[in-house]
Parts: C-alpha cells; structure tokens; sequence
C-alpha cells in the first residue's frame, strides 16, 4: 500500500507552454584459547524461544555513537503538483541541434514552467506504476535568485525501489535532483515512442534545516571516515571496525511519514552489498548532506509511496556514512533498492551522479570501510559469490548487475574491481575466535545457523547473532548458548551487558538430565520443565546451593531468583530454601 503522506503537502496545476520554447542540454579480541566442540542443548516443545529483547540484543541492532542531545527530527515540505501531459499534435522529438538525454529515445510527452512555487531544495517526477511502461527520461532546470541553472536530467533506474509485491501501490519515478534552493522550476518528460505514462506529478521538496547537521558531523569519529585514501591493510589480526555512522535522529529522520514496513520487514541472514548512486547532483557542501538525505527520505516516502527510505547506507562526497533505512543498522534490514533482491542484501548508496564524474576518495575509503565491516563482521571477507533469489552475484555488486540500469555509474562500476581488492586487502586473513568455532562447527549448516547479526565487541568480549543461537568470546573462552529458555532468559537480564555479564560455558545438562544450566562470570542460569528458566547472580546463596551439589543435590533446581529479604537474600528450591543473613555473613538451608 502506499505509505501515509502525514508531512505537508500541497497540489497543484502546472501551466503548460508550447514545446518550441525548449532548449535541452544533459548535464550531463586477542586470539581465545580451543575448547571442545559443544552440543546444543534439548529444548522442550513450547518452551519460549529466543526473543529480540536485551541490553545487547539493542546493541547488536543500534547504530554507533549516540545522538547530540535534543537533537530532532525535520518536517519535509512536499509538494506534488500535477503534471498534464502535451496532446499528440504539440509534442516533437529533442532538437538535433542539442545533446539527446541519455537514455531517452524518444519524444516530449510534458513539459512545464513555474516561476513561483514554495522554496524547494530537490525535485523529482513520479506516475502511476504500469506493466511494459516505455521508458522516462526528464529534465529540469531551477531558477534562484542569480537565475535559471542549467538543465540537468533526472533518469529514472529500472526497479531500484521495492518489489510490486512489498508495495503495490507505489508509484515509479525519476531519481529525485538537489538543486540546492530555488523559487521556480522547468521541467520536460520524455517517453519511448511518446507513450506518456499515467498521473504524471512534479515533487518539490523543502528538506527543512537542522542546527544539528553541523554538529552531527563534528561528532567523535568522524572525521577519521573523512580521511582520504585508505592505507593498505598489512595486520591480518585486524577485526572489521564499525565506521561512524550518522543516526536517523542525527540527520532529522521525520519518523511521522511513512509507515510500517510490510513483512518479511527483517532478512535471515546477510548476504551481499548492492552498491548505488543517487543519481542527482555532485553540487552540494558537506553541511548540506545531511538535508540531501531528508529529502531522499521525503521524495522516496511521501511522492513514490514507499514505507520507508530505500537504501540501507549512503555516503557522501566527503565520506560521511548516514543510517538509511530504519531497524538497526547491523540488522539485515530489507531495503528498497533493488526489487526482487531486497531481501538479505544491503544497498549502499553514493550521493552524487558517478555516471559523469569520479566519486571523491574521501567516499571510497568510506565505502571500503563500511563494505568491509558489513561483510567482516558476517564472515564474508570480499571474496566469492553467493545466490540472492535464485541469481548469482558477487559479494560487492553494482546495481546493473541485478537490474537493467547505469546505476551506480560508470566512474564507480569500473572502480568495484578495486573497491572488492581494497576490502579484501583491509579484512586480510583475519579469522576469529568466533568465526573460526563456528566454521569448525560446521558454518552455516552448523546448529548454530547462518549469521544473522554480524561479529561485534562489547565489553571486553565479542559476539555473533546466529539463526539458532549465539556465539559470545571473552578471556573465559568461546561458548555457544543455542535458542531456547536459557538464552532467552540471559537476553532478558541484558546479555553481556547485564550483571550476568559473558558466558563461562555452553549449555550443559543439569540435575539428573531433566534440565539445562549455563555459567557466566556473574552467576548462572537453570532451567527445567517444572521450574523453568531461572537466574541465580553470583552471591553467598549461589555459593551454598553449588556447595550442595547444585540441581544434583537435595534442593533440586530453582524455584525462584534471588531476591531481597529483610536480613539479607534468599532463593528457593524445589525441595527447600537458601537463606542469607549479612548481619551474621551465615547461610541457611530450610527444608520443608
């Protein structure tokens, strides 16, 4: 369905004026020690499964450094204006005498003028979608202040967006073009053999400003993504390093337009990057990146009906990398940039049109550092191929490869061969603990899945989202906690981040094998059918129930936490209690 329109909008009619007016140019960790394989776990039928919840579940799917304080989101102006279409008789083909616009073979099909409209920053076209649609091409030029600009095309990508079946009721359209700001507009559509598409709208857009955007880029970090060639990567220990990343909240997302995303709303897994361009200008200053984005997110959401922005990154010309798609960034986010291959693919895109100039090399480094933490830390290095719907593909792609279309350019289609060395080059031969357990454990056809959530480290420890389970590495060694009660419930007490703090082993059987136990550094966690999951912090009652034996013993597994009394803390059992008292420093058991 089409997304809402919540952000302001306006209609009108555009005044048409004769075609013979027109005068058309293209602007053109340290290593861990080995232990022994593990075994997952037996989970009973209907226990609860690992649920999304936890401190570092959140940080698994959160973007890098927090936002300014009291920063907040932009409201867009957008303003749809429809856009009538020439009668047969007044249309006429691109004057010979002018450079033809790439791509379009074919005739004028509208054109207009406006000399007073709201200020607006970017411009885009859009019309109803259509089966066997000739192909759109549009120019268009702004007038400011100082006059009209040059003309200036606006291509329109075959598929880059959602697949009919993720939003049926959007609408196709040109990539939208920064223009910077501007009072008035002309524009012209051309069709192949002037088949004019249907409802055809001018979509002008006020991205709005922020006092945030400068700060957002001298925030810690980013500077270092800024910083021009990469060197080459001659440490094979390195781990992929998670480049700093501009936040939705940082760049203004307005989260009131748009709406939820239709399911499968997160992939499996992640697979590969589609690398992209914008298409639109090469002209904006570093301050103004962040309004490109907003304006994206407008013309994507507001004038094309999609629920969200496409793309999952886009850099910039400076090399500043922004969150795209909402979900969390380390998420396997379906994205809206490559029709039927959405889905576990990440689509990166360059903010500028790379079919006529060189992308800058402050944003190859940034994208080399970005691709090569997306696929580090998902254990992919840069090498190979992988199938994506049934279609092989590099790991590093262009948009052409899956679609037909110049996207993302040709200055940066004949760069992927090295963007793919670089990445290579930076990842090195570095393998880690984790990723060197999961691969002798059998990789993606081990219990623990494919990778869901890619490799991070937190805490003096790293750890990987698998499709069944985790993978957590600290100083106490590498340990797998497989879906199920117990990892649910160490999820719900704030994973590494909570007091349990990393696992000391895996899931191991307990009592007399009617139940399961893991040990972390800050205590343990029991399960049984009759008891279910319970967490037992380390602490005097912990130390007297393992003294007796634990769930072998008398007691039996736990009944409850440990929680506060009067005197001191208690837990109880099946088969008794364990009291505490700090006054005395003395436990008690009490027996039924």
């Amino acid at each position: 369905m089409r997304a809402s329109r919540t952000s302001s909008r306006v209609r009108s009619t555009l005044h048409l004026i004769s075609a013979a007016t027109l005068g058309l140019t293209s602007f053109a960790l340290s290593p861990m020690p080995a232990f022994g394989l593990e075994q997952p776990a037996a989970v009973t039928p209907g226990e609860e499964q690992a649920s999304s919840g936890g401190a570092a579940a959140t940080a698994l799917s959160q973007s890098s450094p927090s936002s300014p304080i009291g920063a907040e989101p932009v409201e867009p102006q957008v303003t749809d204006l429809p856009l009538q279409t020439l009668p047969a008789a007044s249309r006429t083909t691109v004057d010979a005498t002018v450079e033809r616009v790439r791509w379009a073979d074919g005739e004028l099909v509208a054109h207009a003028v406006r000399t007073s409209v709201p200020e607006f920053a970017m411009v885009g076209v859009t019309w109803d979608q259509a089966e066997g649609l000739a192909e759109v091409t549009a120019q268009v030029r702004s007038l400011d202040d100082d006059g009209w600009s040059d003309w200036a095309a606006l291509h329109a990508p075959d598929d880059e967006g959602p697949s009919g079946t993720e939003e049926p009721g959007a609408r196709a359209g040109t990539q939208p073009g920064w223009v910077g700001s501007a009072t008035g507009f002309e524009i012209a559509v051309y069709a192949d053999k002037g088949v004019a598409p249907r409802n055809l709208e001018v979509s002008i857009i006020d991205p709005g400003t922020s006092p945030y955007d400068a700060q957002a880029l001298a925030a810690p970090n980013a500077s270092e993504q800024r910083s021009g060639t990469l060197r080459s990567n001659s440490r094979a220990g390195t781990f992929p390093k998670l480049p700093r990343v501009i936040s939705r909240e940082e760049w203004g997302a307005d989260e009131s337009v748009g709406d939820q995303c239709w399911d499968p709303r997160l992939g499996t897994t992640f697979k590969m990057v589609f690398v992209h361009h914008t298409a639109g200008s090469n002209d904006y200053a570093e301050s103004e990146s962040a309004a490109v984005v907003r304006g994206i997110l407008a013309y994507h959401v507001v004038s094309r009906g999609w629920c969200d922005i496409g793309y999952n990154f886009l850099v910039d010309r400076y090399g500043n990398v922004y969150e795209g798609r909402s979900g969390g960034i380390r998420q396997p986010v379906r994205g809206a940039h490559s029709g039927d291959y959405n889905v576990n693919t990440t689509g990166i895109s360059a903010m500028g049109n790379f079919d006529i100039a060189a992308p800058s090399e402050a944003m190859k480094s940034a994208l080399v550092k970005l691709i090569s933490w997306r696929l580090g830390t998902a254990y992919h290095g840069g090498f190979g191929r992988t199938s994506v719907e049934g279609d092989k593909f590099a790991r590093i792609s262009g948009h052409r490869d899956a679609m037909s279309t110049a996207c993302p350019g040709r200055y940066i289609y004949d760069w992927l061969p090295t963007l793919r060395d670089r990445v290579r080059d930076r990842l090195g031969t570095n393998v880690t603990p984790i990723e060197a357990r999961w691969r002798l454990l059998g990789g993606g056809k081990s219990p623990l899945g494919v990778v869901r959530i890619g490799e991070q480290g937190l805490n003096g420890g790293h750890f990987t989202a698998f499709s069944k389970g985790r993978m957590y590495a600290s100083p106490a060694g590498v340990f797998s906690l497989y879906r199920g009660p117990i990892l649910s419930r160490y999820k719900r007490a704030g994973e590494v981040e909570g007091v349990l703090g990393y696992p000391k082993s895996g899931m191991f059987a307990a009592g007399h094998d009617t139940g399961n136990g893991a040990m972390f550094a800050g205590g343990r966690i029991y399960w049984s059918v009759a008891t279910r999951s319970r967490l037992l912090v380390r602490s005097p009652v912990l130390q007297r129930y393992l003294t007796e034996k634990g769930p072998r013993g008398s007691l039996g597994f736990p009944k409850t936490g440990i929680v506060d009394t009067s005197t001191g803390h208690q837990a109880t059992f099946e088969h008794g209690t364990i009291s505490y008292d700090k006054a005395t420093r003395r436990t008690t058991i009490t027996v039924p």
